[in-house]
């Protein structure tokens, strides 16, 4: 029995480490679009210098980025920081699996399991919000940049382009959360959990 156990605990391990990534990362990327949200960052966007094309050009589209920002941009800074915390969860409880300094592990892989799970539905319905504000971003950037100037920004534009980023996005990350939820809640994972109360701590 010692070999699959070992196997066992080497792959939750790894799944863990892949869950630390993931969740540290989309995590800090929650916390810094919430930032973005905030009207001093609005504010720093107005300011921003003109006067050369490429000048022109930056303004222009980070003016868009407010516009579309303003409809729901409380909500989302709520649900961006509400989000930030269920991955904080995530990664803490992942951490635990690569050292439970003592905790029940099984205590760990249902906390992991729940933070997981609630992190991907919440990843979810952020990228809806996601692809809502990069359609509203590529109309606006359209009214805002001259014909002239949308040559060299025409691949930002297209709202095929941004939605399509935002939905990558939001499969990339919800989708790695809802299976990792879903390998701790297998037989494999509770295996990793079993033997915790026939090890001394």
């Amino acid at each position: 029995m010692t070999a699959p156990l070992s196997a066992v605990g080497s792959q939750a391990r790894a799944v863990a480490i892949v869950c630390m990534l993931v969740s540290g990362i989309s995590g800090a990327a929650s916390v810094s679009e919430a930032f973005a949200l905030s009207d001093r960052w609005s504010a720093r966007t107005e300011a921003l210098p003109r006067g050369s094309p490429a000048a022109d050009l930056f303004a222009r589209l980070s003016e868009a980025n407010s516009r579309a920002m303003r409809p729901d941009r409380q909500a989302r800074a709520a649900l961006l920081i509400v989000l930030a915390i269920s991955l904080f969860f995530t990664f803490v409880s992942a951490g635990r699996v690569l050292r439970p300094a003592g905790l029940p592990r099984e205590g760990i892989r249902r906390l992991l399991c729940g933070a997981a799970v609630v992190s991907a539905v919440l990843r979810t319905v952020d990228g809806a919000a996601d692809a809502a504000f990069a359609l509203r971003f590529a109309r606006l950037a359209t009214q805002l940049v001259p014909p002239g100037e949308r040559l060299s920004a025409d691949w930002i534009l297209g709202p095929t382009f941004t939605v399509g980023a935002s939905v990558v996005r939001t499969l990339l990350v919800a989708g790695a959360l809802a299976i990792i939820a879903q390998y701790f809640r297998s037989a494999r994972g509770k295996a990793w959990a079993a033997p915790q109360d026939e090890t001394p701590r």
